[in-house]
């Protein structure tokens, strides 16, 4: 049989139909239907799940926690998420991979371990073999995170049917009252994401998303920490983020900070204890009041509402045109970021959808795994092309617009994303194609003042285009096409204008 998977910061789902053809749930283990998404090296090993649940508390500088924050990213992981962690990361062949004392662990390897362990678990639970996945990843997920994934798996013995994003999973699991427009808002452990999806008989069409890779619940977690440590360093004087040689100290501030979250939604206040056991020499404690944390959020809550905002400008569309607002997530019952969506989309909190917030992504994925699953159409989440010099300025010369419609038009076929280029210099027999992905907010347009420059941009792969034959003394002109396929995979074709010579290149595990 098949399942999907959605693997998420913290926790991981799986999902399958039934014999009528409704998605359910899997029962992973002792009755519950969520897995850690932890991965802890052990002497002996690294072990997934409850088992490294277990031991988080005491031993969070050999556990993975959020592996999806990590992988893709490699070289470019953001400075501010590597100062959290209570381990080293460095790059090995283009992956993330974190030294967790007895060995170092790739980002990839722990989320193919994770999703091997949640297999293994549905097939004890159903008492069938597990034939295929699809997977979820996030929709702001880069070319490099779904290799990654794909090949995680691939290499744990499981076959990937497919990849599918969370919010785009989330909108084939609605029933049909959610009417014809849906606006989906997943609030992850480790990011933010809105998309806007039409549905129809045909299928989902995805019109828009918009993403921030920096603004998951941990990081919300996090604001609160930095001000109870401040509370800390003027009541105690004690700095939490600085004592011992690692960051557990900090780590377990962090975890409290998830906790009394969690516990805010349903109290004015709760108190908060660390340990001494924590180096501190005495216990530290406070009061954690819900009007204080609004505000100490109210930063971050800005950006989800500006995402929100950001969406429906980029589909061209205003807030009354959509008829459902769906929120998923592990962070979906926070009500500082429920009432950031509903006043950015007009309505009351009370008319958010977040029935089964958290098993929404997985039932879609069992959905689309289906012999009659629905058609969908994806976008990209952000724009993509090359380095290229305009006068004696490099710049980054985008191909594939954000929110361009996926699958694209297949290499060589009408309407294929193409672009025409020529060498710098005279008689120049290779050039240097960079792949590029510009998160920011400019339009990217190298001709106007929108121009970006290539140290913007993430560098998704880079191939040398070697044995041009330009004519004596001219430049050798090309083009430059890009596809990407249902999976949201990248793939290069260059093409020499007046040789026909080309180069054909694909996204590998780490950089090309």
């Amino acid at each position: 049989m098949q399942i999907g998977i959605d693997i998420g910061t913290h926790t991981a789902r799986a999902a399958y139909l039934d014999a009528n053809g409704r998605p359910q749930l899997v029962e992973l283990a002792e009755g519950q239907t969520a897995f850690p998404a932890l991965a802890r090296q052990t002497m002996h090993g690294l072990v997934v799940g409850d088992e490294a649940a277990r031991a988080l508390v005491g031993n969070a500088e050999t556990t993975v926690v959020g592996c999806t924050r990590l992988m893709g990213r490699a070289g470019e992981i953001p400075a501010q998420l590597l100062a959290r962690l209570p381990y080293a990361v460095r790059e090995i062949g283009g992956e993330a991979a974190c030294n967790l004392l007895f060995a170092e662990v790739r980002a990839s390897e722990a989320y193919g371990q994770i999703a091997r362990a949640v297999a293994d678990a549905a097939a004890g639970t159903l008492a069938d073999h597990i034939e295929g996945v699809v997977l979820t990843v996030p929709a702001g997920a880069e070319d490099r995170f779904r290799v990654q994934a794909r090949h995680a798996v691939e290499a744990q013995g499981l076959r990937v049917i497919r990849l599918i994003n969370q919010p785009t999973a989330a909108v084939l699991a609605l029933g049909p009252e959610a009417g014809r427009v849906v606006a989906v808002v997943s609030c992850g452990g480790g990011t933010t994401e809105v998309s806007l999806a039409e549905r129809s008989q045909q299928g989902v069409r995805v019109r828009a998303v918009a993403t921030d890779p920096l603004l998951g619940g941990d990081d919300m977690a996090w604001a609160v920490a930095e001000q109870l440590n401040a509370q800390f360093q003027r009541s105690a004087g004690v700095d939490v983020f600085t004592v011992g040689d690692s960051r557990a100290a900090a780590q377990g501030l962090w975890v409290a900070s998830k906790d009394a979250l969690e516990q805010l939604c349903r109290s004015s206040e709760v108190p908060l204890v660390l340990d001494h056991g924590g180096g501190f020499g005495h216990d530290l404690a406070t009061i954690v009041r819900r009007h204080d944390v609004e505000g100490w959020l109210k930063p971050l809550t800005k950006r989800v509402a500006a995402l929100c905002q950001r969406v429906l400008s980029s589909a061209g569309m205003q807030a009354q045109q959509v008829d459902t607002v769906v929120v998923i997530g592990d962070w979906a019952y926070l009500p500082s970021i429920n009432a950031a969506i509903a006043r950015a989309f007009g309505r009351d909190i009370a008319a958010l959808h977040t029935a089964d917030a958290q098993a929404l992504a997985a039932y879609g994925a069992a959905l689309a795994g289906s012999a009659n699953a629905p058609s969908v159409w994806d976008v990209t989440p952000y724009p993509l092309g090359i380095n290229c010099y305009y006068s004696n300025e490099e710049l980054f010369s985008p191909i594939i617009r954000a929110n361009a419609p996926i699958p694209t038009p297949p290499i060589g076929a009408q309407g294929a994303y193409t672009e025409s280029y020529c060498t710098r210099y005279p008689d120049q027999t290779n050039v240097q194609l960079d792949v590029l992905q510009y998160r920011g907010t400019r339009d990217a347009n190298p001709r106007a003042a929108g121009k970006v420059r290539p140290n913007e941009c993430e560098k998704l792969g880079s191939w040398e285009f070697s044995g041009l034959q330009p004519k004596p003394g001219r430049e050798a002109a090309f083009t430059v096409t890009f596809a990407v396929d249902d999976d949201g995979i990248l793939q290069l074709f260059a093409r020499e204008t007046e040789t026909g010579h080309t180069l054909m290149a694909r996204i590998e595990r780490g950089l090309g």
